[in-house]
């Protein structure tokens, strides 16, 4: 049985539109008929929505990226990253995320007819603005725009950067955020498409060794300091 559940919680205090807000994050299946907030409640419920709980994102023309759509959840697996062009946080995990998508995409693929798909996602700035971000740092994988954020608001994103591996369901089988190492990445990621060949019922990866869980949150709190 597929899970459904929603984590919120507060995730940080930051500055977001110029004003200083309380970021809450929470996590769920697209197909899920819980709120994940009045606001995304709003959103998701608009008459664009799929039937199927699909949302469509237009993609860019960059490297690595060809203009027109991408639909999320995808065939298979989705690493889908969201971040924000003025993110401190956000530069500093790209040269690790270019690592991960070098090495995941020679084992599985990252295209929509493989079995993983990469895609980063942003809200902001012009298209212009987000492809000279997008080649100053390396980016070469499926860049997508969520200007009415309704991919971000289904998943209660409001913070950067978060990642997200979903299955073919839109289900999420492992989240995280924050300047995540390279090693970390492709192993989470090859343990949900692992998860997902063996019994696509199955649940969310579980968590990391107790050694490794102190030193992520040691390097995490080096950078609690960056903001969106």
């Amino acid at each position: 049985m597929k899970r459904r559940e929603l984590v919120a919680g507060v995730a940080s205090v930051g500055i977001l539109g110029g004003g200083a807000a309380v970021v809450w994050r929470g996590f769920r299946s697209p197909r899920d008929g819980s709120s994940g907030g009045a606001e995304a409640d709003a959103e998701t419920d608009s008459s664009e929505d799929a039937e199927d709980g699909v949302i469509e994102l237009e993609t860019i023309e960059a490297p690595g990226s060809d203009a027109g759509t991408i639909s999320i959840p995808t065939d298979g697996v989705a690493l889908v990253v969201f971040f924000s062009p003025v993110c401190h946080r956000c530069r500093s995990l790209m040269p690790n995320l270019v690592d991960a998508q070098a090495q995941l995409a020679e084992m599985y693929g990252y295209d929509e007819d493989d079995a993983l798909t990469v895609v980063s996602v942003a809200a902001h700035q012009t298209e212009e603005q987000l492809r000279d971000w997008w080649i100053e740092h390396d980016g070469n994988w499926t860049l997508a725009y969520d200007g009415d954020r309704r991919l971000a608001n289904e998943y209660g994103v409001a913070s950067h950067p978060v990642l997200l591996a979903l299955d073919d369901s839109g289900t999420v089988r492992w989240e995280d955020e924050g300047v995540l190492e390279t090693e970390k990445i492709v192993r989470n990621v090859e343990r949900v498409l692992e998860a997902v060949g063996e019994d696509p019922g199955d649940e969310t990866v579980g968590g990391e060794s107790e050694d490794e869980t102190e030193q992520e949150e040691t390097a995490a709190n080096e950078t609690d300091g960056d903001d969106d």
